[in-house]
């Protein structure tokens, strides 16, 4: 390959006049050499470069693949605008309609509680409480702010419906709540009593929370009525 390197440029100097001298030719074997061993040296060279872009490239997909799980995480729960919040915990709903309560019977026990469980990874506090609400009861909610953390660190969240239901008839219990749930109904709060509280040590705590939530829904309820009573 050399040696038709250098009759090519030996053309080339000829056809522009060039008087090619001894010196110049020990030149151009110089040139010549030092191509021959850039064309050696050119495969590995790219071979290098090659493996170095697909490593760049590989990172760059773990990467992307990492976010978008972590986007997806955030944001694969219906949250209400506004109340989103970053925390991962274990977490459940509590769901207030009509003044009563949504409570699970759980099957191991026969106690009462809210619909919640425990996280899963990467999971977000709220999508938790979503996620274990649809599992226990199959009602779709929307889940609001955080109300408290309770003393074992179980994150309580304000759900809503986002259907209407009749509170005075039991809830069926899905096919994915039924390994924990035995029953699902609405209880207003004064027929609930600690001996029948999953977490008896929480009881006080759940019922001032459930109680400053029914407040707020009566007075959003009356605030709605007034608000849409015509002028006099």
């Amino acid at each position: 390959m050399g040696v038709c390197v250098f009759f090519s440029l030996s053309a080339a100097y000829k056809l522009r006049g060039a008087d090619i001298t001894a010196s110049k030719t020990t030149n151009l074997a110089r040139v010549l050499l030092i191509l021959n061993y850039s064309l050696f040296i050119r495969p590995t060279t790219v071979m290098i470069i090659w493996q170095a872009t697909i490593m760049n490239l590989r990172r760059l997909l773990i990467a992307t693949l990492l976010l978008l799980s972590a986007f997806a995480a955030m944001a694969d729960c219906p949250r209400v605008p506004g109340e989103e919040d970053d925390r991962r915990a274990n977490a459940g709903c509590l769901i207030v309609e009509d003044g009563r309560v949504l409570l699970l019977t759980h099957r191991w026990g026969g106690k009462l509680g809210v619909p919640g469980g425990t996280l899963e990874e990467g999971e977000l506090a709220q999508c938790t409480a979503w996620r274990e609400t649809a599992e226990e009861t199959g009602l779709p909610v929307t889940v609001g702010g955080r109300l408290a953390v309770m003393s074992n660190g179980f994150h309580l969240y304000r759900c809503h419906l986002q259907q209407p239901v009749d509170t005075s008839e039991p809830v069926p219990v899905p096919r994915s709540g039924r390994t924990e749930v035995s029953a699902i109904g609405w209880y207003p709060l004064s027929s609930l009593s600690k001996d029948r509280w999953r977490f008896y040590y929480q009881f006080d705590q759940f019922v001032a929370l459930a109680e400053q939530v029914m407040r707020s829904a009566t007075a959003a309820t009356a605030s709605d009525a007034s608000d849409g009573q015509p002028e006099k």
